[in-house]
């Protein structure tokens, strides 16, 4: 059986138009651009973000001044120790004071007695408290002296004797006797050396001068200045330096060779003045 060929005639384009599902749109001029949707909200928002704002910023307080804890070095500075306020002694007071430790030439005399002797610095003083002070001072300012220039000239001595001692060593002798004299010689005098050193000497009497040596420069403080404490009357001034002698004393006679603790600073308030007040 013959196969049969069916031939489709070709379609126009009007048909093909037609056949399409979105048809063609026509071309626009070239001056015409698109048009965006108008959109209000959108351009008052981008207006206002154009325009600029101001930020309110807070403003602190201005910070007060600092008050450094020390003192200014253009302001006069007071330093009195322990912020004590001192007053000026009159006359009779000062002439009182003077009588108590004993520096006055005489009762009815107001001039006060200097040393005026290097040897023996006590000399020329009445029986008094000030008397008593140059007198321990002095005393141990000698020991100290005459100690230290014995231990100087010991320490030389031996330094010889081992000299003589290495020398003689190297000759042969048959009689010892000079090596064994010099060998016992520089036995002793290392001996004396250690008990002194043992015995805090003479360092010990320097340090009980010293004790003497601060009550004198008190006392010489309120003769040449007239100053004392605020609160304190003119026999609670003479009862403390009275006080600070007998607490040198303690302590000169408290400490053990070995060592040695100064004496605490002794006020002038103290348990006599506090006594007589009550």
């Amino acid at each position: 059986m013959a196969s049969s060929t069916i031939i489709f005639p070709p379609q126009n384009s009007e048909a093909q138009a037609r056949s399409t599902i979105f048809p063609p749109q026509k071309p626009k001029a070239a001056s015409q651009a698109p048009s965006l949707p108008h959109f209000s909200n959108v351009n008052k928002a981008m207006n206002s973000s154009q325009q600029p704002t101001s930020i309110p910023i807070p403003v602190s307080a201005p910070a007060p001044p600092k008050t450094s804890s020390s003192p200014s070095t253009n302001q006069p500075q007071h330093t009195t120790g322990s912020h004590t306020s001192y007053r000026r002694l009159s006359d009779a007071e000062w002439v009182q004071f003077c009588h108590g430790i004993g520096v006055l030439k005489d009762d009815e005399s107001k001039e006060v007695i200097r040393p005026t002797s290097v040897v023996w610095p006590p000399k020329g003083f009445k029986d008094g408290l000030f008397q008593d002070v140059l007198f321990e001072k002095s005393k141990f300012t000698y020991w100290f002296h005459m100690l230290s220039t014995v231990r100087w000239v010991m320490m030389l001595l031996q330094l010889a004797l081992s000299a003589v001692l290495t020398a003689l060593g190297s000759v042969s002798r048959k009689d010892g006797t000079a090596i064994t004299v010099i060998a016992a010689i520089n036995t002793g005098v290392a001996g004396v050396l250690a008990m002194l050193h043992n015995s805090g000497l003479p360092d010990r009497y320097r340090s009980d001068r010293n004790e003497y040596y601060k009550i004198e420069e008190h006392m010489k403080e309120i003769i040449d200045t007239g100053l004392v404490p605020q609160d304190q009357s003119t026999n609670d001034v003479i009862a403390g330096c009275f006080d600070m002698f007998q607490a040198a004393k303690q302590t000169v006679q408290s400490n053990v060779p070995a060592s040695y603790t100064p004496s605490a600073n002794v006020t002038n308030t103290t348990m006599k003045t506090t006594i007589l007040k009550k």
